[in-house]
């Protein structure tokens, strides 16, 4: 399950598209990003989906492609930790969360 592709991926990232060096890598962060906008967005992003489960690239609104840009960039520069201190512990950045609130499903008390 991927919001965004390879080639959106590697130009947000400033790689280069002609190497493929990093592409297994970069895929595997592409799906924990996106994960993690979908986790945050809850059953708002079953919109973006199939029944089959598929992604609908048509369906994915610009704000999910973008914050999902913003994750994998942190998940791609900062590897081990939030070393810039971005966000707490068990949250998103906010610049993230910024601009995926709006679409998400407030939880019930």
């Amino acid at each position: 399950m991927m919001f965004i592709t390879l080639q959106e991926a590697k130009a947000q990232l400033r790689v280069d598209t002609d190497t493929d060096a990093d592409d297994s890598d970069i895929e595997l962060k592409i799906h924990a990003a996106s994960g993690a906008v979908r986790n945050y967005l809850k059953s708002s992003a079953d919109l973006y989906f199939d029944e089959a489960g598929v992604v609908i690239p048509a369906a994915i609104p610009d704000e999910v492609k973008v914050a999902t840009q913003i994750m994998l960039g942190h998940l791609y520069k900062d590897r081990d930790e939030d070393s810039s201190g971005a966000f707490a512990q068990g949250f998103l950045p906010r610049p993230v969360t910024a601009l995926l609130y709006p679409l998400r499903t407030p939880a019930l008390a």
